[in-house]
């Protein structure tokens, strides 16, 4: 098998990018090199797996690259690619919440607040046009960078907007730090009550990322007040297509903890199955919005993440 040094090499590189048609703002953040942590979560990951597993591992690595990452490298070449591709409109889930995807299976979820002001979760690519539809709905009051995989524009949108506070989760406090002011950590931040956020399920019994699930109180677009919950990264609800056979075989779509992450981000399988349970049993929830996919919906929305997909096996679709 490849030596871990190698299956580093395949990682994705994870840097902060502005779209073509991107607004210049006074104050830069600095850019934070991290691939010493990428390789540390690789190396680690090719510790802890079987013979198959790293088989895998390879695979998932070797599609993920072919299929997103040098394709993109090459549009990058022509001005082109995901750091200048449109995001989509935003799409209403509540009346309070929307979500907008970027590089086409990443959401960026956006709460309003009791005072007007716009939370931005997971920052999408930063475009004239996003701005012009958060302009649209309020002042953007705060950004939650939910992870270290999810903090590529963060930078961009503080510098818009340099009078939004950031939060995070407590265990990647001193990280973001590293290039962004915090404001506080999402466990002990009162001020996000505002968004409706009442809590958090943090997941490092068994992801090597501090993410979090967060507890969000909502109304349905007829004004019913409703609880919902705004997943961590790793489980997605993306719908499996015929048209999408790529990302079928990679392991990518469906209700599922998706497999390139069960691979190398996922310490503990069975704590993974034991949270998606106590997910699960969360009591009346109506609502989950996803970091990646689309929402459930209805009576006891969450119920059905604790059967969610949980493999590692390169058959597992």
């Amino acid at each position: 098998f490849p030596s871990p040094s190698a299956a580093v090499s395949l990682a994705p590189s994870f840097e902060i990018g502005f779209a073509k048609s991107s607004l210049k703002s006074s104050k830069r953040m600095p850019k934070i090199d991290r691939s010493n942590l990428w390789s540390g979560y690789i190396s680690d990951a090719w510790k802890r797996l079987g013979a198959w597993e790293r088989i895998s591992m390879v695979n998932s690595m070797a599609g993920f690259m072919l299929t997103y990452v040098l394709p993109d490298a090459i549009l990058e070449k022509f001005s082109m690619g995901k750091k200048y591709s449109d995001n989509k409109d935003p799409i209403q889930i509540t009346k309070n919440i929307w979500q907008i995807m970027y590089w086409g299976y990443v959401n960026s979820t956006v709460i309003k607040g009791k005072d007007g002001t716009l939370l931005l979760h997971s920052c999408p690519t930063f475009t004239k046009q996003t701005i012009l539809d958060l302009k649209k709905l309020g002042p953007v009051g705060a950004i939650v960078v939910p992870s270290i995989a999810h903090d590529e524009y963060a930078h961009a949108f503080k510098e818009k907007f340099p009078e939004a506070k950031v939060y995070c989760p407590e265990k990647i406090v001193e990280e973001i730090k590293k290039g962004l002011p915090v404001e506080g950590a999402i466990e002990h931040s009162k001020e996000l009550e505002n968004y409706g956020i009442q809590g958090s399920l943090d997941c490092d019994s068994w992801c090597v990322f501090h993410d979090c699930f967060l507890k969000i109180k909502t109304e349905t677009l007829e004004g019913k007040s409703i609880n919902a919950l705004l997943s961590c990264c790793g489980i997605g609800n993306t719908p499996r297509s015929i048209f999408t056979p790529i990302q079928l075989l990679l392991g990518f779509e469906g209700l599922r903890i998706f497999r390139q992450f069960a691979l190398l981000f996922t310490k503990d399988m069975k704590a993974a199955r034991d949270y998606t349970k106590k997910v699960a049993a969360i009591p009346n929830v109506d609502l989950v919005v996803f970091q990646h996919g689309v929402p459930l919906k209805g009576k006891a929305a969450n119920a059905k993440i604790k059967d969610a997909l949980i493999s590692r096996s390169l058959f597992s679709i």
